[in-house]
């Protein structure tokens, strides 16, 4: 019979013939930079993998309404403002109001700076949403329904 003993120092000793001989030629390659380009591989792959992560655990959370519903309500009360002289000032005052609460809503989710929660009136409300209007279009935000060539 064998002995427990002479088998376990007989596995011992094939491992380190083994293994010592392995990890020496691993360090050796270690420290002559043959895997670096495979490690900055590996941490890039990394550094992606973990903005990815976050990518989709941002998205999961979100609240709120979408960017693209919220630029196809501007395209539509635009429409609406645009066409609205034959209404009554009551509705008129809703629909810019209307109108101005998205544009912040849509200022706030691209971090656009804008006067629009300020009490202002007249022409300079008008200008200002006309910069904020730009501004959204600047960003990516198709706010008007202009073909190639067509003026504002």
């Amino acid at each position: 019979m064998t002995d427990t003993y002479q088998v376990v120092l007989g596995a011992l000793a094939v491992a380190i013939m083994v293994l010592v001989p392995i990890g020496c030629v691993l360090l050796w390659d270690l420290l002559a930079g043959r895997w670096d380009e495979s490690i900055s591989h590996f941490r890039q792959r990394q550094i992606m993998a973990a903005e990815r992560r976050r990518t989709l655990r941002a998205l999961r959370r979100m609240h709120g309404v979408p960017l693209e519903r919220l630029a196809a309500d501007l395209r539509r009360l635009r429409e609406v403002l645009r066409a609205d002289e034959h209404r009554s000032a009551a509705q008129q005052l809703g629909n810019r109001l209307a109108y101005d609460q998205i544009l912040i809503q849509a200022c706030s989710m691209l971090e656009i700076e804008h006067e629009l929660a300020e009490d202002t009136s007249g022409m300079e409300r008008d200008i200002e949403r006309f910069r904020v209007e730009a501004e959204l279009e600047r960003a990516g935000v198709t706010v008007t329904d202009r073909g190639f060539g067509q003026a504002a």
